[in-house]
């Protein structure tokens, strides 16, 4: 409890936190296996990989065991889960190597599902199922940027098991991988109960 508590303080002030080990292993492996399976089950082409990495990548898994064993336990305690809360459709992260190229590194903030405009995040949590150093395709964040007050972006590097709670409105963006591996990540976000008269 008293970790969370501090876990809690990080996420207000700074916008984010990384819980360390926050997956079982067991865990990962069984969520990186299916991912991989699917894989060589139903292949990926040049396209498909230009346009999943801007969404999921396959959707059809997304709702399944494996892939929801991978959700830290702490998740729903630690963003604050309310009555009428629910978890909204993850998403399956692969970055492939990229090639050298000019990149300009602009934050976002993630938009909600259709038809849920009327809703809100209660947070964002990325679960790595790879370990990814500076080089390998990390999130990076904006610390402070929640507030309004953007501090320097910051790489977020993450062995496998870890994982990286953001505020909903936090700055972050994506890099290139320029390793030489598949960064593999899961992404949960708490959507918040509807709004009265929502």
């Amino acid at each position: 409890m008293q970790t969370l508590s501090r876990e809690r303080q990080a996420l207000e002030e700074q916008g984010y936190t990384v819980l360390r080990g926050a997956v079982d292993p067991s865990a990962v492996a069984t969520a990186l296996r299916r991912i991989n399976l699917a894989i060589r089950q139903h292949g990926l082409s040049t396209d498909d990989i230009w346009t999943c990495q801007l969404a999921t990548f396959f959707p059809h898994l997304r709702w399944e065991p494996e892939v929801w064993g991978a959700l830290p336990p702490a998740a729903a305690e630690l963003l604050g889960w309310q009555e009428g809360d629910e978890w909204g459709d993850p998403q399956i992260l692969l970055r492939f190597p990229d090639e050298e190229q000019p990149w300009t590194f602009e934050p976002h903030v993630d938009a909600l599902p259709p038809g849920q405009e009327h809703r809100s995040y209660r947070g964002v949590i990325g679960v790595a199922l790879t370990t990814a150093g500076a080089r390998d395709g990390v999130a990076c964040v904006w610390p402070g940027s929640h507030r309004g007050e953007p501090g320097e972006m910051t790489p977020v590097p993450l062995e496998a098991g870890d994982a990286l709670v953001m505020h909903p409105q936090l700055g972050h963006t994506g890099t290139l991988n320029l390793g030489p591996t598949i960064r593999t990540a899961l992404y949960f976000r708490l959507l918040a109960g509807p709004t009265l008269g929502g």
